[in-house]
């Protein structure tokens, strides 16, 4: 028999007493809930058509009335631009009573060959003109959405990585682009992931030719907090060298949307800061400050948390931490001219200024061991939606939480001595959790607690 109980408790979430091995299930499950108060509406994309397929896109939302919101749906094909779906004279669509929603974007033409899909949350009263091979989406747009999901999807020809949880593809030109304007190689010899999941960005030289690396985010991420764990140091880089942890738009609207953490000296070696934090553009007084990552720290935690009317950047000795303390390097608050969030992507990379050749004539590395992105607002706990014991396979909980929060399982075979058992990033508002190393004993606790 399964007993449920309700109760308030800041911290602690989602118990739930296992059974040992070979043992019928027989669990007290405890869900435990802060309260918040209403939470934020959102928007998923729950099956993101493959390319080249005819396969409809379908999602869901939570936390709004599918009588008073539609979702709005666009599609961009390289060549003819963006498209609102199904068609203009379907251009919003419904949201069924369960929050599911279900789009055709394959409605003519090339549609099966978009790269890029942009789901919005809207009103009824949403009054944006139907989009026709516009070359992007207008501020309006993203203005009047309450939640939004834009996403690059894989295509043929192109290097992807999964990196920190999420997707990334690997940028790669035939001749110089920029940013310098240089040479990006997808090679492996650029771009790479070591055995503990770091990446690895280098420039190299090629036969004469000096070929610099960047991933970008398929996802964009909007407000929230951007946090970028360096895992080798940053003091020391060549005069010419960049590395580039920022935000970008194809979109010219707010300047790109391109805020920045960059990590250089900008071909002056005799600089004694190496770093800058910066909101483009960047030449106007004010929208910049220059400052030292501390020589030797290998491991710096630059971060930028953006919101819709400022931005609170940071840089950090050691891992992130909510209240840094002495371990803060450099803070700044930038007010002025917030860009707002659009279709943005998230890019790392590794450059040299002006396209010149390091002056030390040697190859560039730089390790970076993650990146995190945290949603705006308190956090959200995780609440159990149910759990099921396989002998042999062990004891999958399956939670409700908020996209991508962070969320601790730690388990306790009696109170109070809980340990940490993993940490999940929610990839979506439901995830699971599957424990394969079931000690012997009578119960086993589950609870989940929210990263800050």
């Amino acid at each position: 028999m399964v007993k449920r109980l309700t109760r308030s408790h800041r911290g602690s979430l989602s118990c739930v007493a296992a059974p040992a091995a070979g043992r019928a299930l027989a669990a007290l499950l405890l869900g435990w809930r802060i309260c918040l108060g209403a939470a934020a509406p959102s928007l998923e994309i729950t099956h993101l058509p493959p390319y080249g397929s005819f396969d409809a896109l379908r999602g869901v939302v939570r936390e709004a009335g599918p009588n008073d919101h539609r979702v709005a749906v666009f599609i961009y094909v390289p060549g003819a631009g963006w498209w609102s779906k199904p068609s203009c004279a379907q251009s919003l669509t419904p949201i069924q009573a369960d929050g599911t929603w279900t789009a055709d974007i394959t409605t003519g033409g090339t549609d099966q060959l978009a790269t890029r899909i942009a789901a919005l949350l809207v009103g009824t009263n949403y009054t944006q003109p139907c989009a026709q091979g516009l070359a992007d989406l207008p501020a309006n747009v993203f203005a009047q959405a309450a939640a939004s999901a834009v996403v690059t999807r894989p295509q043929p020809g192109v290097r992807w990585l999964s990196f920190a949880g999420y997707d990334w593809w690997v940028k790669s030109s035939a001749g110089r682009v920029g940013p310098g304007p240089n040479y990006f190689s997808d090679g492996t010899n650029n771009v790479w992931l070591d055995p503990q999941g770091r990446l690895h960005l280098r420039i190299t030289n090629r036969s004469g030719q000096w070929q610099c690396a960047e991933i970008v985010s398929a996802r964009t991420f909007g407000f929230g907090s951007y946090r970028f764990a360096l895992a080798s140091r940053v003091d020391n880089l060549d005069p010419s060298a960049v590395l580039g942890l920022f935000t970008w738009s194809d979109d010219p609207a707010y300047t790109h949307r391109e805020i920045d953490v960059e990590c250089s000296r900008w071909s002056n070696a005799a600089d004694p800061n190496n770093a800058q934090f910066v909101v483009q553009p960047w030449s106007p007084p004010g929208q910049l400050v220059r400052f030292a990552v501390p020589a030797g720290l290998t491991n710096a935690t630059p971060t930028f948390l953006w919101q819709s009317n400022q931005i609170v950047f940071q840089c950090q000795r050691g891992a992130y931490s909510p209240v840094p303390g002495t371990n803060l390097i450099r803070s700044w608050t930038y007010a002025r001219a917030v860009p707002q969030t659009g279709d943005e992507n998230v890019r790392l990379n590794l450059w040299l200024n002006n396209g010149a050749a390091p002056t030390d004539g040697n190859e560039v590395e730089v390790v970076i061991g993650s990146f995190e992105f945290v949603p705006p607002g308190p956090p959200t706990p995780a609440r159990l939606r149910g759990a099921a014991w396989s002998p042999g396979a062990g004891v999958r909980l399956v939670l409700d939480g908020e996209q991508d929060r962070r969320y601790v399982v730690e388990a306790a075979e009696g109170f109070p001595v809980w340990h940490s058992l993993a940490t999940v990033l929610a990839t979506s508002a439901s995830f699971e959790f599957l424990d394969t190393n079931v000690p012997f004993g009578p119960q086993r606790f589950y609870r989940s607690v929210t990263l800050p």
